[in-house]
């Protein structure tokens, strides 16, 4: 949405009929209608096509982050602001059809810390086009075209993020992972994963539960917190990577892993994510 065209618009969709329900808790607002009758030739009813707009021109004019209920589906809506606080738009995510997996404030939360990550990057990229210069982060940079250039700055800076966390976590976290004689296999392909990437353990040690269990330690969190994928010196295979985690989801390792299983995993999606950006060259 366009905040220079939503004068009007705001005006005259605050003193129209709202056939809303809403609900809402400390971090973002649900909105709920039901489906209407009558529909236009898009196959979707004026009254909705006004119910829609209202609930985005909402978010641009409160600043808050809402759910709602359109068409059928679930839809996040965020307003996305400047160095300045200033609106610049409003990003709608249709997040499903099943009600029962409407986001968490928690993970609205998380959703919002990467718009924020997005627009810094952005504004990085914008000083360099006004100054007609481009500086560039690392040699991995230089070749890409600027689309790419972004995304391996996001994926940094996600990456970033997380290895701070990881910098705070206490090593008796671990203690869980350590006590198996036999991981569940959702913790032992994470943790065999993490062993390859870092060169701690060959693919034919991986096996080795014993072993591995041995490197589960203080340092093992200092080196990937350290960890630099566009360092020159690593040799991560992400094809290998890939054929261990045999397409494992952040949900089972949720559900079949720990809090401190789950950390780790990230890490290795957040690795891949900027390899894949770089290899892109």
């Amino acid at each position: 949405v366009s905040t220079q065209s939503t004068g009007g618009c705001v005006d005259s969709l605050a003193g129209s009929q709202r056939a809303i329900i809403r609900r809402s808790d400390s971090s973002f607002r649900y909105s709920e209608h039901n489906s209407l009758e009558h529909p236009n030739m898009n196959g979707k009813s004026s009254e909705e096509e006004t119910v829609q707009s209202d609930y985005l021109f909402d978010c641009l004019e409160r600043g808050e982050d809402m759910q709602n209920r359109a068409y059928g589906t679930d839809h996040l809506a965020m307003s996305i602001v400047g160095r300045e606080k200033e609106p610049l738009f409003v990003m709608d995510l249709d997040t499903g059809k099943d009600k029962a997996n409407i986001l968490k404030p928690v993970q609205v939360r998380s959703i919002r810390s990467l718009y924020t990550k997005m627009v810094a990057v952005f504004y990085e990229l914008l000083a360099e086009y006004s100054s007609d210069e481009k500086k560039y982060e690392n040699s991995w940079e230089e070749p890409l075209p600027d689309d790419l250039r972004f995304a391996l700055r996001f994926e940094k800076r996600v990456l970033e993020d997380l290895k701070k966390k990881m910098s705070s976590m206490d090593i008796n976290a671990l203690s869980e992972i350590k006590s198996y004689n036999e991981p569940p296999p959702i913790i032992a392909t994470v943790i065999q994963v993490i062993m390859l990437m870092l060169g701690i353990c060959g693919e034919s040690e991986l096996q080795e539960w014993t072993k591995i269990k041995s490197n589960i330690n203080a340092d093992l969190i200092k080196r990937m917190a350290k960890f630099d994928p566009l360092s020159k010196d690593q040799q991560i295979d992400i094809h290998k990577v890939n054929d261990r985690l045999k397409g494992l989801t952040a949900s089972e390792v949720k559900k079949g892993g720990s809090m401190p299983t789950f950390l780790l995993y990230q890490w290795i999606i957040d690795v891949i994510s900027v390899l894949r950006v770089g290899e892109s060259r």
